[in-house]
């Protein structure tokens, strides 16, 4: 039972002295002091902390808010842009229609098909391990 305390080291408490009766011996008179209150100084810097941590809560909110409004705004500009370029490619498409092209060429520019097809044949000039150019024709005549 050690943890009981024993009775020869407990006091009893002493008995404070009256206020106005001066003491019994030379030292002064000693009274309890109440501790300096600063609640208010708390209250008051937590109120404020607690005021700006909402508007900030708020101010991001508000901040959010507004990005989604941009990308919604975006996204739907994005459709519309996509939707346009479907529709011109679509519009190309019936542009480089060959049926198009050929009626466009007959019956505005005036053209005809061609009954027989030409071909025309270029002299190449031959490198230098071939034969020179006069040579060259000189054997397509005599071949």
């Amino acid at each position: 039972m050690a943890a009981l305390p024993s009775p020869a080291t407990h006091r009893a408490p002493t008995p404070r002295p009256q206020e106005g009766v001066p003491a019994a011996s030379g030292r002064p008179e000693l009274r309890v002091v109440d501790r300096p209150r600063h609640h208010r100084r708390y209250l008051v810097l937590l109120v404020l902390t607690l005021a700006l941590g909402v508007f900030g809560v708020v101010s991001l909110h508000a901040l959010a808010a507004e990005a989604a409004f941009q990308a919604r705004a975006l996204e739907a500009e994005v459709d519309g842009l996509a939707q346009r370029s479907t529709e011109l490619a679509a519009e190309v498409a019936a542009l480089e229609s060959p049926d198009r092209i050929h009626a466009i060429a007959t019956g505005e520019l005036g053209m005809v098909p061609a009954r027989q097809p030409g071909y025309l044949v270029l002299d190449e000039p031959a490198g230098p391990s071939g034969p020179a150019p006069e040579e060259a024709d000189a054997l397509a005549r005599d071949g």
